[in-house]
């Protein structure tokens, strides 16, 4: 339901670019235009947008993404195939906001899977079938540096930095189906302060890693069976001072007992506080563990809809949103975006990938938010898995919608006390903080920023000035800069001055 700053018809609305602080974010290729579509929380069920056109990718296989937040790059490794049937590796680093070519690749023998990056985004590490390979990366240009040695690897690495340490999975395999056979590990690179490299663990099955904040690790292994229930370790990675380089932090089977279905893993991610772990389960979906000690959690999110196959799971670093992807049919949403804190009555934004330009799925671990939480990155495939897209969603878009209504004025004559009055509609949740309404004013070149006014409980607010003195147009932008949980919102208000009365009265007075 709407809140009790009040509810009202919708008027339209001028933007004046910049206006306000704030309102100037940054547009990025291939963004889903979302707002719109976004449904009022007190709908039965959240509206489905449809996504804009994507990015398409050149690799014909995604592996592995990660976002650099420093050279501000996504970076995505996979298999790029050329028309004669030769491929190769590549690994390619897209900017979204700052310095150097749009795009930075590199290429390398086929097969290549996994990607890391350093957090001060310097150098960028991706795996290969018998090393690992490493790139310097300075404003979109990548030199290689010396390979960090590896054992085989035959099943596709991942590769993860965390606790200041890049940890890689190695597995080798007498055959594409040996991958569920035999004996893997995970490796650990020497650091440049001196951390010895080496086995950190053995495993029977396939292992997915996943990073998290304070040197969080997650060891997920893959089933090789409906009837397999493998156990998912939470680590936190330390100095090493006692010879163990990681420190146990919990285990978790899925099944019951051993007796249920165990995990079909797909993907994973902590909370920016590393409190919560979030699991996609190709049986169950989202599943919430404890980052300190894996235990279950209740999940309050709401899940994707049903029928939705999950393949993606992603929260955002700045700790405000959580967001879940899948494989959907027809016009059903394959992404659920909604706010980190489940106790914010919001409906999730919902989108949909159905277009030859957009793709018709998330992939498995394709979704990764920018360190500032402003824009969640998607990397979508057609149904075949052949083609593949990359989607900047801006996350605001996911924001309740707030209005500036019922806007009037009194008199305008140039050089006398003007005032107007409004009101301010939010949908959703109460504001976060008391909200306040900008005003700017433009006469002619000059630019005037007046005092902010407060808005009532009931949402009305009046603003009150002196006019210029001079008769012609003044303008008005009143602001809303928007809250944790509401959108920004401008109006412009038109104003023709009149020159005052000059007439004198009986009498001389």
């Amino acid at each position: 339901m709407r809140n009790t700053l009040g509810r009202g018809s919708r008027l339209t609305t001028v933007l004046l670019a910049g206006a306000l602080a704030g309102s100037a974010l940054a547009t990025v290729t291939g963004t889903a235009s979302a707002a719109s579509g976004a449904a009022a929380p007190d709908t039965a069920a959240a509206a489905v947008v449809p996504s804009g056109p994507g990015v398409e990718l050149s690799a014909a296989s995604f592996t592995q993404m990660t976002v650099d937040d420093v050279g501000r790059r996504v970076w995505i490794a996979g298999d790029r195939v050329y028309p004669d049937g030769s491929r190769d590796g590549e690994l390619v680093g897209l900017l979204y906001g700052g310095a150097g070519p749009a795009v930075a690749s590199a290429h390398m023998a086929a097969p290549l899977s996994g990607v890391a990056v350093e957090p001060d985004g310097s150098k960028v590490y991706v795996g290969q079938s018998d090393h690992i390979a490493s790139y310097s990366h300075s404003s979109g240009y990548l030199n290689p540096l010396d390979p960090i040695p590896a054992p085989a690897d035959d099943c596709g690495r991942e590769l993860v930095h965390t606790g200041g340490r890049l940890f890689f999975t190695s597995r080798p395999a007498a055959s594409p189906d040996g991958c569920a056979d035999g004996l893997g590990s995970v490796d650990v690179a020497a650091s440049a302060e001196g951390g010895t490299a080496g086995v950190v663990m053995y495993s029977g099955t396939r292992l997915h890693l996943e990073g998290g904040p304070g040197g969080l690790l997650v060891t997920a292994p893959e089933r090789w069976s409906p009837t397999d229930d493998p156990d998912l370790g939470i680590y936190r990675v330390t100095d090493g001072a006692d010879g163990n380089l990681l420190e146990f932090l919990g285990e978790r089977r899925f099944g019951d007992d051993g007796t249920g279905q165990g995990m079909d893993f797909r993907d994973a991610d902590f909370s920016a506080d590393g409190s919560v772990l979030a699991v996609a389960d190709g049986e169950r979906g989202t599943v919430l563990l404890s980052g300190k000690d894996a235990r279950f959690l209740e999940n309050h999110y709401a899940p994707l809809p049903e029928g939705v196959a999950p393949t993606a799971v992603a929260f955002s670093p700045d700790g405000k949103w959580f967001a879940q992807g899948g494989a959907a049919s027809g016009d059903a949403a394959d992404l659920t975006l909604a706010f980190a804190d489940p106790s914010v009555e919001r409906q999730p934004l919902r989108i949909s990938f159905e277009d030859e330009a957009a793709g018709q799925r998330v992939v498995p671990r394709g979704m990764e938010f920018s360190g500032d939480g402003q824009q969640l990155f998607v990397v979508t495939s057609d149904q075949e898995g052949s083609r593949f897209w990359l989607h900047t969603i801006q996350t605001r878009e996911a924001l309740a919608p707030s209005r500036i209504v019922d806007v009037t004025h009194g008199p305008a004559v140039a050089g006398e006390p003007f005032r107007v009055t409004g009101r301010l509609d939010l949908d959703g949740p109460a504001p976060t903080e008391a909200p306040r309404i900008t005003v700017q004013r433009l006469n002619g070149p000059e630019f005037t920023e007046l005092p902010p006014v407060p808005v009532t409980e009931d949402g009305t607010f009046v603003v009150e000035d002196v006019l210029p003195d001079r008769v012609g147009d003044v303008h008005y932008v009143l602001g809303y800069a928007g809250d944790e949980v509401h959108h920004l919102s401008e109006y412009w208000l038109v104003v023709d001055t009149v020159e005052a009365s000059s007439t004198v009265p009986r009498g001389g007075r």
